[in-house]
């Protein structure tokens, strides 16, 4: 074989690969292969700088590592020491379900483009090897795509760390996904669903989320210690995430979802209420009353809810108030879309809502303020004397 490499398209696939006959410095000769390549371009490009890196001595030779020794042994270790918990959490389920049972024993230096397509394919058939969801269907769009996004940042460090020379997503594709839509209450309707829950024990949290915007895991992370009686604000400064069966407390989902927000004197006076409410469950229980930290949202006994059950709950009491189900996460929806629709400036709503940045809120909610280009024509045309 010749020392330039031999670039072909494989005939199954459509893709293209070259072998390559790399010297050793023992004298000897190392075959690598490269495949998955779109373009035969491509290919030609990546085995002209393995011919110059190996001329410079500076070519990199693929380990015997798997895959599922890089991600477990090297990749997740790394990233505990910059992710969230939670984002963690959530790497390790995809790769310890879906990566490592079907890929695992795969060289990380051979994974290729076409590997990942037929895994995701497989995937969307037939869900993970060791467990097929309950009715026989694969797996959920969005959770392929995690599984893409995982893959594009290990490999995109293997290639940083000198572990392999290119990344395999790049020649990959991962299923579409549309985000569910969004739904939002009006004020009536709005109005409606809290003056329903007035008896409730939780009606004064229900009425937080309403007008605050507040995701579910915020209202559950409040601690009394978080609300400023005398300032009628709160301040969010830690989340209840679950996954799977466990729940934990991490750090807001954005760097500006720590934040103090005014939630009215009303919403004060019903957090007062609630309160006081909360102490007498608490002489009620006596010794039986488990005390985890001085949270808002707390059980008879003390202890917290499962996310799940009270986003459950939320889509009970809807039901009960006969109105249009929506998620609990729609609460926050319908808070910004009032908010929105009132006038209220789009930045004052994006901090509010905690997030990232005001073009977040923008490419949301734009649909919401169809007004705004209307009164933009009536003022050039007023400026102009139209």
């Amino acid at each position: 074989m010749s020392s330039q490499g031999s670039v072909r398209k494989d005939p199954k696939t459509g893709l293209w690969r070259f072998v390559i006959d790399i010297p050793r410095q023992n004298g000897k000769r190392q075959q690598v292969k490269r495949s998955g390549f779109r373009t035969k371009k491509e290919a030609d490009q990546e085995l002209a700088k393995i011919v110059a890196d190996s001329a410079r001595g500076t070519f990199h030779r693929p380990t015997n590592v798997t895959l599922g020794e890089f991600l477990i042994d090297e990749w997740l270790p790394a990233k505990a020491l910059t992710l969230r918990p939670s984002t963690l959490t959530s790497y390790r389920q995809l790769v310890n379900c879906y990566a490592v049972p079907n890929l695992g024993g795969a060289k990380l230096a051979e994974v290729d483009g076409s590997m990942l397509n037929k895994l995701y394919a497989d995937l969307a058939r037939s869900g993970r090897t060791e467990r097929i969801e309950k009715n026989g269907a694969g797996l959920s769009p969005k959770t392929i795509r995690n599984l893409h996004g995982l893959f594009a940042k290990a490999f995109s460090d293997a290639v940083r760390w000198n572990r392999i020379v290119r990344n395999p997503c790049d020649a990959a594709d991962a299923p579409r996904y549309r985000s569910p839509e969004m739904s939002a209450w009006s004020t009536e309707e709005l109005q409606q669903f809290l003056q329903s829950t007035t008896e409730h024990r939780w009606h004064a949290i229900f009425r937080l989320a309403a007008t605050t915007g507040l995701r579910r895991g915020e209202i559950l992370g409040l601690r009394w210690q978080d609300v400023d009686i005398e300032a009628c604000t709160i301040t969010v400064r830690r989340t209840q995430i679950r996954h799977g069966k466990i729940v934990e407390t991490s750090t807001p989902k954005t760097e500006r979802g720590n934040r103090t927000i005014n939630v009215g004197a009303a919403n004060i006076a019903a957090l007062k209420q609630w309160k006081s409410a909360q102490a007498t469950e608490r002489l009620r229980m006596g010794s039986g009353w488990r005390d985890l930290g001085g949270h808002l949202v707390t059980l008879p006994d003390g202890t917290l809810p499962n996310p799940e059950s009270f986003s459950n709950l939320f889509k009970k009491l809807v039901k009960q108030a006969g109105l249009t189900e929506i998620r609990l996460h729609d609460l926050r929806h319908t808070c910004a879309t009032a908010l929105l629709a009132a006038g209220v400036p789009v930045k004052v709503v994006s901090q509010r809502l905690g997030h990232a940045d005001v073009g977040v809120t923008l490419k949301t909610y734009a649909h919401v303020m169809p007004g705004d280009d209307a009164d933009a024509a009536r003022r050039i045309e007023a400026a102009l004397g139209f």
